[in-house]
């Protein structure tokens, strides 16, 4: 029995492919990410780096969102303040 894989990406192609001309396949990609796959499953995600960067700002926005939300209920009183007194 095959399993099926989740791909994470709406472009694949085969690692085969891949090492042979991974420039003309990141070409294609037209700035997505790419699934390689090996024997049908995702061996590793090809990921442009404007791509990467805008995932790696949002894991960082999602870490400050869980921090600022902690802080907001630690049982502190907020204090106000005016950020053009900074």
């Amino acid at each position: 029995m095959r399993t099926v894989s989740k791909l994470m990406a709406g472009m694949s192609t085969s690692i085969t492919d891949f090492k042979a001309n991974p420039n003309s396949v990141i070409e294609q990609s037209e700035g997505e990410a790419i699934a390689v796959l090996k024997s049908n499953e995702p061996c590793f995600y090809a990921v442009p780096p404007e791509l990467f960067e805008s995932m790696y700002e949002a894991m960082e926005d999602l870490a400050l969102l869980k921090q600022a939300n902690a802080r907001m209920r630690d049982g502190k009183e907020p204090i106000e303040v005016n950020l053009d007194d900074l």
